[in-house]
């Protein structure tokens, strides 16, 4: 509806109003009625699907087992944005207690407008504003003689508004927009201090080592939360606050408490357990149950709303807590999470992977079949997916299903395995919560929602889907992590444990079943996941593969990521693939959600994505990297691949030096050496340039087997000593091939000293390459390249060219926005080796360009003279491309289409 037509219709349904209220019959209209011929329309009018006939899902009323929730949710892409609650004509908007209860409940649910109305009167509160006065939280206040009248501030409100963000501007001018803690933070801070509360409390009026506090704080936060959980959805009166009053102590009532949930739920939650009996005082227990509903500063829980991945998140960010609280080494191993690969998946993610799979297959089973779907989770953690797994499932059965039949999807369907024990208590609790509704016995989860190992699990199971986040770690972070898994058959030197759970999903996997991970993007390119690799390419095919590039979904990670979406068949000799990639790392997440659940539609106009269909060919594949590229970029690439005739071999290429830790070897230029240090100490360079040297830091101490007495060099020998104790540490010590202070990998000497080379940079956002035949002793950061079968000024020619640039960024490894030029790329280039005479032509451009390089360092930017070199520079550069693209025989279309991709375009 146009926005003209909008306050048409608009101005009709108030007209409608006055009549009502001309012919008294205003106590005619109850809430329903309200709802269903004044206010719905309205909201018609403003552009929401209120029939949900053009987006499924976009209006449904909100389920809850609440009195007084709020009756309608408005979502986009799926995802609430705005709550509203209707009354009835005569009941008026003006009841403080409601607009509360909605500002209250939208919080809890993490969504930041309410609306409360009974179309005499709309009011509109941002539910963000920390919980002080209410008049604060109201942004709009409009009765309906305003609607025309202010009709742009009633548009606020449309679906176009919402899309664009307007509401949020517009309370932005107000100086209403201001932030409170999200619901999830809230709740992590609260739990947090009433963790810390609590233990201490255990660990000084009973005999506990953190093991046991730990496990009995986190058990009776489950059992209260759950508790809390049975009073918002009124199953069960406020026990807790109960507890409070009367003179027997709050931990005696508690205990009994505890018993007659488990007498009524049957649940393993609330077995009997040690913490029962430990002793602790009503004045520390007091301020945790207060705090359940409403905490010192306002903020009031409503442990109904409160979606499950909260809670999930909440466990989450505490095992970061712990490690760290526990002393870990903050440099190499920040959290928990980092050394045990552990990072909690964003609701958008898990929906977009169950949608994928969980939604695919029940799709594509009848109804009498949805109840032999069985999903599985091998690393489930705190169980976002199962109950995003377990909504779908339910979503699938149509009619309102029973509470029997809730039990047996739960059971019959849902499959989760952790090897911690305390997640896999909060999966069962999140589980559970799906469940209550009423007080009866809750299933027994333990067969379904297993405490193991899954790597090492005897599971004979099939499933018809598999998803997950898995542990990201890789061998040389944490060797521990992969002890006993050696001899397992998909085990390889430098992978990533993720790679055994995917895997071992496959083998677990019915056929024609979906498989789904969110893990690290270069697995694609990887020598350690060339097992993998082949078997994705072997056992089925590829269906969706969406690239986050630079885009970091796991905030404190420095990692990139990928989602995969995989069938189990016999694939084709040549098969499509669904490929989308993000481009703008600085992408709202809310934009990136919107962005997958319309299965790669650009909306915005600007170039911050791409999709395209990408052609897989397995058997010509295996044993190699997956490329995915559109048709004209395969095109491209095959005709590049097709004109080689010549490649680098192993011997020629070595990367850096790797003294592990560096530091240890590295020393000042001005410091004191004798005569025997200074024949062992050259400058260390830690990077390169384009056609130029890079940066130099300090002297580097050339270890190797040669120097066999550390004695006769006292200085370095000093140095080394305060890193002795990790230097033994390393494998190579360990395995006797070097003495404790030798360089772990000092490479061949011949690579770093005078004589003809190329220095190449490894992670680089093109390709970065330096011709030179002066001593370059370089880090791991570096790799260099050492060849007498091509003239080496050609070669950093072609190696520096926008047409090399394509090639890496299209069939080479990249993290992030930088490519990514290890060895393995270098091996691979395509390389055409023409005539001596051509390769002499060639590199005479080189030599001027050294020079040109040289002068401009030592210029002044952007001055006159800097400007000139620059301008020779680029003009000879350019000139070198124009030589390299006739070798590879390329035309002018195919030129330009290069240079988009290597310049940087999509």
């Amino acid at each position: 509806m146009l926005k003209a037509d909008a306050k048409d219709e608009i101005k009709r349904l108030v007209e409608k109003y006055d009549r009502i209220v001309f012919e008294g019959k205003v106590k005619e209209y109850q809430e329903a009625r309200t709802r269903s011929e004044l206010i719905e329309p309205l909201f018609a009018a403003l552009g929401w699907d209120m029939q949900n006939k053009r987006t499924d899902g976009e209006v449904v009323p909100e389920y809850n087992l609440l009195h007084g929730r709020v009756d309608l949710a408005f979502r986009l892409n799926r995802i609430p944005v705005l709550f509203l609650e209707a009354k009835s004509l005569k009941a008026g908007v003006d009841d403080l207690k409601s607009a509360q209860q909605a500002i209250n409940y939208s919080w809890n649910k993490g969504v930041t407008w309410a609306v409360l109305t009974d179309f005499e009167s709309v009011k509109v509160f941002n539910a963000e504003i920390p919980p002080n006065d209410i008049s604060i939280n109201r942004v709009l206040d409009l009765g309906c003689h305003e609607f025309i009248s202010e009709f742009d501030t009633l548009w606020l409100l449309s679906k176009e508004s919402f899309t664009l963000k307007l509401l949020d501007k517009k309370a932005e001018q107000y100086g209403k927009l201001s932030k409170r803690k999200p619901v999830g933070d809230k709740l992590f801070e609260d739990m947090m201090v009433w963790r810390l509360s609590l233990e201490k409390e255990f660990k000084r009026k009973n005999r506990l080592d953190e093991e046991e506090a730990d496990e009995g704080v986190q058990r009776i936060l489950d059992r209260l939360i759950f508790m809390r959980a049975a009073e918002d959805r009124k199953i069960e009166p406020y026990n807790l606050l109960e507890l409070l009053r009367g003179q027997i102590s709050i931990k005696r009532k508690l205990n009994t408490l505890f018993r007659e949930f488990d007498e009524g739920y049957n649940s393993k939650l609330f077995a009997h357990h040690a913490c029962e009996s430990w002793n602790a005082d009503d004045s520390t227990l007091a301020p945790i149950l207060e705090g359940l509903y409403e905490t010192p500063d306002g903020y009031r829980y409503d442990f109904s709303a409160i979606p499950s991945d909260v809670l999930g998140g909440m466990y989450e960010q505490y095992l970061s807590y712990v490690h760290k609280r526990k002393g870990a080494d903050t440099g190499k191993e920040k959290s928990k999470r980092k050394k045990q690969g552990i990072y909690y998946t964003p609701k958008y993610i898990v929906d977009f992977i169950v949608r994928e799979t969980v939604g695919t297959v029940l799709s594509r089973t009848k109804q009498k079949g949805i109840r032999n779907v069985k999903i599985l989770d091998p690393a489930c953690g705190s169980g976002s997916f199962l109950v995003a797994a377990f909504d779908q499932v339910l979503e699938a059965m149509g009619k309102q299903p029973t509470l029997f039949t809730k039990y047996e999807i739960l059971q019959e369907n849902i499959f989760g395995i952790d090897m911690d024990a305390q997640a896999v208590e909060i999966a069962r609790l999140n589980l559970l919560l799906k469940l209550l509704s009423q007080r009866n016995p809750l299933p027994l989860l333990q067969h379904n929602i297993l405490k193991e190992n899954s790597l090492t699990a005897e599971d004979g199971g099939k499933y018809d889907v598999v998803i997950g986040n898995p542990p990201y770690i890789k061998q040389f972070v944490n060797n521990a992590a992969f002890d006993g898994l050696q001899g397992r058959p998909y085990y390889q030197g430098k992978m990533d444990i993720w790679t055994l759970f995917a895997c071992q999903a496959i083998d677990r996997l019915k056929d024609g079943g979906y498989f789904s991970f969110i893990a690290p993007n270069n697995w694609i390119t990887n020598f350690g996941a060339s097992i993998f690799r082949d078997k994705i390419l072997a056992e089925g095919e590829l269906v969706k593969f969406v690239d986050f590039g630079a885009y970091k979904v796991f905030k404190e990670a420095g990692i990139q990521t990928m989602i995969f979406v995989f069938q189990k068949k016999v694939p084709r000799r040549s098969y499509p693939v669904a490929y989308a990639r993000i481009m703008d790392k600085d992408m709202a997440e809310m934009e990136v959600a919107a962005w997958l659940h319309s299965d790669f539609q650009n909306k915005t106009g600007e170039n911050k994505t791409i999709s395209f269909t990408a052609s897989l060919t397995p058997k010509k594949l295996m044993g190699k990297k997956i490329v995915f590229a559109d048709s004209q970029t395969a095109y491209l690439l095959a005709k590049i691949q097709r004109k080689r005739n010549f490649n680098l071999t192993e011997k020629e290429v070595a990367q850096g030096i790797v003294g592990d830790p560096d530091k240890a070897f590295i020393f000042p230029r001005g410091k004191k050496f004798g005569q025997k240090e200074k024949k062992i100490l050259f400058d260390y360079y830690t990077s390169v340039n384009r056609y130029r040297a890079g940066e130099r830091r300090g002297l580097i101490a050339y270890l190797n087997k040669d120097v066999t007495d550390i004695e006769t060099c006292p200085t370095i020998r000093d140095q080394l000593l305060l890193y002795k104790a990790k230097l033994k540490r390393r494998r190579e010590v360990k395995n006797g091939r070097i003495e404790w202070f030798h360089l772990h990998w000092p490479r061949d000497r011949r690579f770093f000293e005078v004589g003809p080379k190329i220095v190449s940079a490894i992670r680089t956002a093109r390709p970065s390459c330096f011709y030179t035949e002066e001593e370059y002793y370089g880090s791991r950061a570096l790799n260099f390249i050492k060849t007498d079968r091509i003239n080496q000024k050609f070669l950093v020619a072609v190696l520096n060219s926008k047409l090399a640039c394509f090639w890496l960024k299209k069939n080479g490894k990249q993290l992030g926005d930088l490519l990514q030029v290890d060895k393995g790329p270098l091996l691979d280039f395509p390389i055409v080796k023409p005539a001596d005479t051509t390769q002499e032509e060639i590199a005479a451009n080189i030599d001027a360009i050294l020079c040109l390089n040289r002068s401009i360092h030592k210029s002044t930017p952007h001055t006159e003279k800097w400007n000139e070199l620059n301008g020779k520079i680029l003009k000879a550069q350019a000139k070198l491309d124009g030589k390299i693209y006739a070798l590879y025989g390329l035309t002018e279309p195919e030129i330009k289409a290069i240079e988009s991709i290597s310049l940087g375009e999509p």
